[in-house]
């Protein structure tokens, strides 16, 4: 099992205070140990380790390294996994019987946190929540003199509160005191989408990003806010180890569908990382009218992206950036038109794509003007009601061709293109991208190209038209148009993905047509990384390919590339600048 039983049983009176009894497992425990390793580190006063009992060798790692500082006292910070708390904050004054002797709270720290009107006294929430329980055995045979402080947070705490505890905790807290987040990452997730959450999470937590922290995929954001608030505060931001584990890796069972990762960090005196990051999720073409509609009218309009999504949207998380190609406009109404095929989505499913956090769209493609230039007017207002961002134009290059976006301390200049209508102007697109690569970090093409359904084989007018854009400033190159995935290129240590091919469309007619790739991009000072997640449509519902075929379709990608001197670690590239 991989997780331990939701309520272990209150035992006896112990010197007249009822205790808690930690898991009895023993023997478990006893292996966790067997492993561990003097890590020489410097006087820790933070981290994190998971509560997941499948990864108890990194819990046991940290706390054996910690105990050579004697610490009199611990705050464990975790989340509130059953919402058990009828406050904001939940503690409890019982101590605790682990396999290993009593483990004491500090009852004067304790009483003293709950004059802050959002903790009270819940014992029963601390006796069911595992993200205290099940680490009190490590803590009793690492540190059995340390006193415990348990903390269980709510989800819901506003920056606000969060900030009235830090203070509070930095006032009352013994200057000994090591504060300790446990928190589990990535879950649901496969290995390859898992890691490309994993990378992000542990990039942001480096540079204390706080504003990034709502979009990672953890499960508790309030008790990461407070560790990094108080870890800036005590000047204790310098990152000095880390672990990470998976348990498709701990146990060997790659193919796992659903898995959860684990990160442990150390926290010691000295700056945060200065690398600031930022993560981008692109797809290829999305479509959401004719069969599309239909099933959606059947089925709701979660029906296309609750497959891809898992528990709790956990899918689409972990990035700043969620981005497709909108094949079509939001147009008002339905207008007659000679045009043989002419898209109009409905206006009613943006709030759809809110929900999973898609925030900007490419509109450079054939069917922006579906609906005339009034119809394609609409859907700009419509998204812009939304809240969701917009570049490209069907024609030529003009005003709504770039779009500016600063993210994280990053200037970006995101670019549409249409080479489908009519041929792009090579010479005043260079001049173009050029000037905004002067403006900018990065410069972010997303074209509409080639010839439809040729798989795996972009022609030589994409090819000439991406080295052209390389050439003149571009970071990254996202083509779509063809239906179907095409390779992709590594060109002056550019990626250009010629296809991503349909995300979300109704054509049923052949399988390469319902596979797709989604990009993972990871943006760095220095380098970029690549995550790719091969994707199928059945009826037009998206989701991931099993494991094993997913690994097939990639190395299928990989063998029609052409890489130059990169190479895939499993579904990761990384290219440096």
């Amino acid at each position: 099992n991989t997780d331990l039983p939701e309520n272990p049983e209150k035992v006896g009176e112990v010197e007249e205070q009822m205790q808690y009894a930690a898991p009895r497992d023993k023997e478990m425990y006893e292996d966790h140990y067997s492993e561990v390793s003097d890590l020489s580190l410097p006087k820790i006063k933070g981290g994190i380790v998971p509560h997941h009992l499948v990864a108890g060798k990194l819990i046991a790692n940290w706390f054996e390294n910690i105990t050579k500082q004697k610490p009199k006292n611990i705050v464990i910070l975790s989340p509130d996994h059953f919402a058990r708390g009828r406050s904001e904050v939940s503690t409890s004054l019982l101590n605790w019987d682990s396999v290993y002797g009593k483990v004491e709270v500090n009852k004067i720290v304790i009483e003293k946190l709950l004059n802050n009107k959002l903790i009270n006294i819940n014992d029963e929430a601390l006796s069911e929540e595992h993200g205290i329980y099940s680490l009190v055995n490590y803590l009793a045979k690492s540190s059995p003199k340390t006193k415990l402080i348990p903390l269980i947070l709510r989800n819901d705490l506003t920056n606000e509160e969060m900030d009235s505890l830090v203070l509070d905790l930095k006032n009352i807290l013994p200057k000994d005191t090591v504060i300790l987040s446990s928190i589990d990452f990535s879950h649901y997730q496969t290995l390859p989408v898992a890691n490309y959450h994993d990378e992000y999470s542990l990039d942001v937590i480096k540079n204390f990003s706080f504003e990034q922290l709502e979009n990672l995929e953890i499960d508790s954001i309030p008790s990461l806010y407070i560790l990094l608030r108080l870890m800036e505060n005590y000047n204790t931001q310098k990152l000095v180890h880390f672990e990470h584990s998976n348990t498709a890796t701990i146990s060997g069972l790659l193919r796992q569908k659903e898995t959860t990762s684990h990160h442990s960090m150390y926290f010691a005196e000295g700056e945060k990382e200065e690398d600031s990051v930022v993560s981008m999720l692109f797809f290829g073409d999305m479509m959401l009218d004719r069969s599309v509609k239909n099933k959606i009218d059947k089925n709701g309009a979660d029906y296309i992206f609750k497959e891809l999504a898992g528990e709790e949207n956990r899918f689409f998380r972990s990035a700043d950036i969620i981005h497709a190609n909108l094949e079509g406009p939001f147009a008002n109404y339905r207008r007659e038109t000679s045009k043989e095929i002419a898209f109009r989505f409905d206006p009613i499913l943006i709030p759809t794509l809110v929900k999973y956090n898609f925030n900007i769209f490419t509109l450079a493609n054939n069917h922006s003007l579906d609906m005339s230039s009034k119809g394609f007017q609409e859907s700009k207002d419509n998204l812009d009601k939304n809240r969701i961002e917009y570049y490209g134009q069907q024609f030529g290059i003009g005003d709504e061709t770039v779009l500016l976006k600063e993210i994280n301390d990053y200037k970006f200049a995101f670019v549409g293109l249409n080479d489908t209508n009519q041929p792009i102007n090579i010479e005043g697109v260079k001049n173009l991208i050029s000037d905004l690569k002067e403006k900018n970090d990065f410069v972010i093409i997303n074209i509409h190209w080639g010839e439809e359904y040729k798989v795996l084989s972009s022609n030589p007018r994409q090819q000439l038209l991406g080295h052209n854009l390389v050439d003149a400033g571009a970071d990254l190159i996202i083509g779509h148009h063809p239906h179907v995935i095409q390779e992709m290129e590594v060109y002056n240590n550019v990626p250009i993905f010629y296809s991503l091919g349909n995300f979300v469309f109704d054509q049923y007619f052949s399988e390469p047509i319902q596979k797709s790739l989604a990009i993972g991009t990871i943006f760095y000072q220095d380098k970029l990384s690549l995550h790719v997640f091969p994707l199928q449509s059945i009826n037009s519902q998206a989701s991931l390919i099993d494991y094993d075929e997913a690994k097939n379709i990639l190395n299928e990608f990989i063998d029609k590339s052409r890489l130059n001197t990169y190479t895939f670690n499993s579904f990761n590239l990384i290219i440096n600048k």
